[in-house]
């Protein structure tokens, strides 16, 4: 028995000394993942409005003449033509020797991206652009003057609750958390996910209010900006 002790006392100093020259941390440790999201109204957002030629009683209306008709109503709707940009979607040297040849067959389209803020009625535009020439209509970005520090407070409470977890699964272990030995940020994956699907796994356990005077400045009617972050902690066990 006493050989026996000895053998196995010698092998778990073998274990530990191989452990600690590969530099292998053999503390007791516990590493879980907070979890944090805050629903931000975009104060800025882009559409991209897809323009297309069309046919009126035999007759092809022509992109010089829908683009008169376009300009107007985004002056109507008090929105900055200036910083607008037309974006040809065929612009390929191929195409346009294709499409001279069959100019009279085919009906031209452009892509056009404009920017919306706070003054701007997004029912009322899409609205006035309920027109045979509009192809399509797309929220192509939207964004908040604030993003990053919203963003820094949703990581701080994703870090605080990684840490309140820690404390009630090691306190029903009769365990006692210790020092932070890391800390990382986990990517996410699809970081602004739909309003309305919310897989299990994408649940938070923190919920941020974001600052009660930012929809003063939003754009209205639109989706909110979902920011979500998982911190990954690993704590040491007394």
């Amino acid at each position: 028995m006493k050989k026996l002790f000895l053998f196995v006392a010698v092998l778990s100093l073998a274990v530990y000394s191989t452990a600690q020259s590969q530099g292998i941390d053999t503390r007791k440790f516990i590493e879980v993942t907070g979890s944090a999201e805050m629903q931000v109204p975009p104060d800025e957002l882009e559409l991209e409005i897809r323009l297309q030629e069309y046919d009126n009683a035999g007759k092809k209306v022509k992109l010089d003449v829908i683009n008169a008709e376009f300009m107007t109503i985004l002056k109507k709707n008090k929105i900055d033509t200036v910083a607008i940009q037309f974006n040809d979607l065929y612009s390929a040297n191929w195409y346009w020797w294709f499409w001279w040849e069959h100019r009279e067959e085919y009906y031209q389209t452009k892509s056009v991206n404009i920017k919306l803020n706070s003054s701007s009625n997004i029912l009322k535009l899409v609205e006035d652009l309920n027109k045979k020439w509009v192809q399509a209509i797309r929220i192509s970005k939207s964004s908040n003057s604030k993003i990053t520090q919203y963003r820094k407070e949703v990581k701080i409470e994703a870090a605080k609750a990684a840490k309140t977890k820690v404390a009630y699964l090691l306190e029903a272990l009769n365990e006692e958390a210790g020092n932070v030995l890391a800390v990382e940020e986990v990517p996410e994956v699809n970081n602004e996910y739909s309003y309305w699907y919310r897989p299990a796994n994408l649940l938070s356990n923190a919920i941020v209010s974001a600052p009660g005077g930012e929809s003063v400045n939003a754009v209205e009617n639109v989706f909110l900006i979902k920011v979500r972050y998982k911190i990954k902690v690993k704590f040491a066990i007394k």
